[in-house]
Parts: structure tokens; C-alpha cells; sequence
């Protein structure tokens, strides 16, 4: 817009100058006889003057074009175009006004420099050049490389005129080297030719540099994505695995209602839930645990965990007992460098006696909501984390239970749900709240409305989240 602007004036100015000798000419020529030189005089300079603009005016709308078609050699688009380096060639014999050019490049891939792309000449002059022997001698910088691929280059072939060889390097990576020449044998090239050539092989060199960038970064990618969906179809076939580990819904149970939901924070998690029957007996028992830490490593101990406990279980053995075993067991098979560890409470509802017997390592403390009494209690109990201490000792409790009772089973995660996700300052509390308030209802009715909750939560959960709901049906 500037250029075409300062056009613009020095026209409005050359007709003014015109208008004003043409009217000096009138006004004089009849008065002096030295008024028609002097108009000519005027005019000679002003022919001159229009020159001299014109010239300027050429010169900046070619340094423009230069610059402008230097600084398109550095788009992606060309290398990933057909032909690329021929499009590149084209460009230097346009801009530098050679007559040819070649294309040497290095072969990251192979290890190897080959001449890729010849413009104004034939490339296969250049087929029996041995390059890479070039380019592996031993201490040879890039400028002496330009000047020895110079001399190989046209052993065998005698050229006339004017040649210049030059390097593509960028970011400290030697890309290869490029060769231009003349064919007027007495043409030499000038320092304004030398200049040309060396912005054009500085933006060759960039834009070989960026498209290794591209290429290496879209490798990269692909190589991602290809081991994301294979970690996606390993977590797949974790999950089911999990899945079959893990009880998701409580069995039908006579003189019991019960309701269970689960949900890992990532693909898979370190909650777990068991059940044990034995409805001849009127006995059923119940596994509930966490292990430390999120994600595949949690999954993997709850997986040993769960192994351990089938291998183990027994209603007949007295749940501090079976929790102690469990314990030496997972110690054991895990190693004393082993940081993983695990909560756990293991209890039996016994309906023939009307009570609930339970041993806890560690695990948050079951809800017992009294019907008659509409209160909560903690089902409180002492024992260390699974995995931690060989001689850990546990305690077993025994508790009453009557018709219209309800015991929840959780894990930490619901606690953390209610506070982070819902807004609660004591998620413990508002736990207890929860489950008072709907006393009424059955077990899969408050299982219910605590997975619509959670399904429904727009962030993220902060931990696995279990829950199993039981209700005392009958004792008939």
C-alpha cells in the first residue's frame, strides 16, 4: 500500500512539473529567447527525475516479491506437495536467476546422501557419485562437504560458467547441500548473487527442518495413539477381569434385602465386595475393602485380596481369625518391600441368632440404623491395614439386629463424594443424615438414589466409591 501510494505521488508530481513547463513556455518564450532552453532544461530533469522513481519503484516491488516468494519456501504445504523439490529448485532458479540447481539431501532413515531433484539439469549425471563416501569421511565439517561434493559432483563432466555450492543447515542438523550454477562460461556470480543464494538456502534449511519436525511428530503420535488403544484394550480385558472378581449385585438372600453399587475413579479400581452364602444355615457373610492407591496397581492387590480371602473363607471361622490369616497371607505373597496395603471388614449376619458378626482391619466403620429406635450407630472395631505388620491382631464383634434394620457397608470414596462433589463440610455426618431420612425405604431404594447421585455429578469423583445397603427382612 505504501509502495503504490509513493506511485501515486510521483505521478501527481511529474504532471504538475509538466503543467508548470508548459505554462513557463507560454509565458516566456514571446519575452526571452533563453525561456525555450531553459523549458527544456525543465523537462530533461524531469524525465530524469521519473526515471530515477521508476527504477526505485521497480527495485522495491522486486526486493518485495523476493522476500515474499523467499518466506513461502518455509510451508509444509510444499514438501507435501507432489514434487516437492522440484517446486523448491524451480524457486531458487526464479529468485537467484540461475540457469540449474541440484538437490542433495541426507537420508535420515537409511543413513545416507543422496541427490534427490535437479532443475535445468539432468540428474542422472549425479547417479554415480558416490555420496555417502563423501559424507562419512571422518572430521568433515558441512562447508567442507559443500566444496568437495562441488569437486565429485563434476569429475566427469566438464561445465562452463559460473558455480556455487551451499549447505542446508538448521538447528545445528546438517540437512544436505544444494549446488547452482550459470552457463555462460564468462558470467561470474556477484556478491548480490552470493546474498540471494545464501537466503535461499537458510529457508530451504528451515523449512527441511520443519517438515522433520512434522513428520517426526505425527511418528510420534501415531505411535501413541497405536499404544493408547492397546492400554485401552488391556484396561478392556482388566475390567472384565475385575468384574468377575467383584460381586456387582448382592445375592437374593432369604430374610435379607440387600443392594449393592460400585464405581472405580479411573477404568478400573482397588474397591472390592464379596458375599459368602449359606441359606441352609441362615448365615451369610460379607467381604468389603479398599486398597491404597487408584487405578491398574490398586486393581492387581484387590485381585489378591479377594484370592486370598476364597482361599481362606470360612463362616465357621470366627472373623478376627479369618482377617488375621488374610493378613500373614497378603504380607507374605506381596513382600516386605511391598507398599501396598488394604482395608477390610469381613462379618456374617447370622439370622437363626439375630446378629451381625464382624471383624474390621482398618475399614471405614459400618452404619447400623435401629428401626425401632430410628438412630444410628457406628459399628465401631480396631485392627490395622491388611499388608502392613505380620502380627496384626484384630477383634470380633458381635451385634444385635431386629426386623426393619439396615447396616451400610461403604467406602472412603462415598464419604469424599459427599464432601467434594457435594458441597458437604462433614461428609461423614451428612452420611448418617442421609441414611436416617430414609429409614422407610429398602436397600436398593437408598442404593438408588446414591448411584443417581453420583452418575449425575458433573466433576470428577476424588476415589472409588462402593456401597452395600442390607435390610432385615424377616426372621421367619
Amino acid at each position: 500500500m505504501k509502495t503504490n501510494r509513493h506511485a501515486d505521488n510521483v505521478k501527481l508530481l511529474v504532471v504538475f512539473l509538466w503543467l508548470l513547463a508548459i505554462a513557463l513556455t507560454a509565458m516566456l518564450i514571446p519575452v526571452y529567447d533563453w525561456a525555450l532552453p531553459a523549458v527544456f532544461g525543465i523537462i530533461i530533469i524531469c524525465f530524469a527525475y521519473l526515471r530515477d522513481q521508476i527504477m526505485i519503484q521497480s527495485s522495491a516491488v522486486e526486493v518485495c516479491d523476493f522476500y515474499s516468494r523467499v518466506h513461502e519456501l518455509d510451508s509444509l504445504q510444499i514438501l507435501q506437495s507432489e514434487r516437492p523439490y522440484s517446486k523448491i529448485l524451480n524457486t531458487v532458479l526464479d529468485l537467484g536467476h540461475f540457469d540449474w540447481a541440484v538437490l542433495f539431501l541426507m537420508d535420515f532413515e537409511r543413513d545416507s546422501f543422496v541427490a534427490v531433484e535437479a532443475a535445468g539439469i539432468e540428474l542422472n549425471r549425479f547417479s554415480a557419485v558416490n555420496f555417502d563416501q563423501i559424507a562419512s569421511e571422518p572430521g568433515l565439517d558441512d562447508v567442507t562437504l559443500s566444496l568437495r561434493l562441488l569437486e565429485h559432483a563434476f569429475k566427469e563432466h566438464e561445465f562452463r560458467g559460473a558455480l556455487a555450492g551451499t549447505t542446508l543447515v538448521c538447528n545445528h542438523t546438517f540437512y544436505g547441500c544444494m549446488l547452482v550454477g550459470r552457463d555462460d562460461p564468462d558470467c561470474e556470480l556477484s556478491e548480490d548473487d552470493n546474498f540471494r543464494l545464501e537466503l535461499l538456502s537458510d529457508q530451504i534449511s528451515i523449512c527441511l527442518h520443519n517438515y522433520r519436525m512434522h513428520k517426526e511428530l505425527a511418528l510420534r503420535a501415531e505411535d501413541l495413539s497405536e499404544r493408547q488403544v492397546q492400554i485401552q484394550r488391556e484396561l478392556e480385558m482388566s475390567r472384565i477381569v475385575q468384574e468377575g472378581v467383584m460381586q456387582r449385585e448382592a445375592p437374593s438372600f432369604p430374610g435379607l434385602s440387600a443392594a449393592t453399587y460400585s464405581r472405580p475413579a479411573r477404568f478400573i479400581g482397588g474397591d472390592f465386595v464379596r458375599y459368602v452364602e449359606e441359606p441352609g444355615q441362615g448365615r451369610l457373610g460379607i467381604l468389603i475393602g479398599d486398597v491404597s492407591g487408584k487405578g491398574i496397581p490398586a486393581a492387581l492387590v484387590m485381585a489378591v485380596v479377594v484370592c486370598l480371602f476364597n482361599e481362606k473363607t470360612s463362616l465357621d471361622m470366627p472373623p478376627d481369625r479369618l482377617l488375621s490369616d488374610i493378613n500373614v497371607a497378603m504380607k507374605s505373597f506381596l513382600g516386605a518391600r511391598s507398599r501396598f496395603n488394604s482395608s477390610a471388614l469381613w462379618g456374617i449376619f447370622d439370622l437363626e441368632r439375630k446378629c451381625f458378626h464382624y471383624a474390621s482391619a482398618g475399614h471405614d466403620f459400618p452404619l447400623h440404623l435401629d428401626f425401632r429406635k430410628s438412630e444410628i450407630r457406628e459399628l465401631v472395631s480396631t485392627g490395622t491395614l491388611l499388608g502392613i505388620f505380620n502380627e496384626s491382631e484384630y477383634q470380633s464383634i458381635e451385634v444385635t439386629v431386629d426386623e426393619g434394620d439396615k447396616i451400610m457397608f461403604y467406602s472412603d470414596g462415598l464419604v469424599d463424594f459427599f464432601e467434594y462433589n457435594l458441597g458437604y463440610s462433614d461428609g461423614y455426618a451428612e452420611l448418617k443424615n442421609f441414611l436416617l431420612e430414609r429409614r422407610t425405604k429398602t436397600s436398593q431404594e437408598i442404593v438408588n438414589e446414591i448411584t443417581t447421585l453420583v452418575e449425575n455429578s458433573t466433576g470428577p469423583t476424588k476415589d472409588d466409591i462402593t456401597v452395600a445397603v442390607f435390610s432385615i427382612a424377616n426372621f421367619t
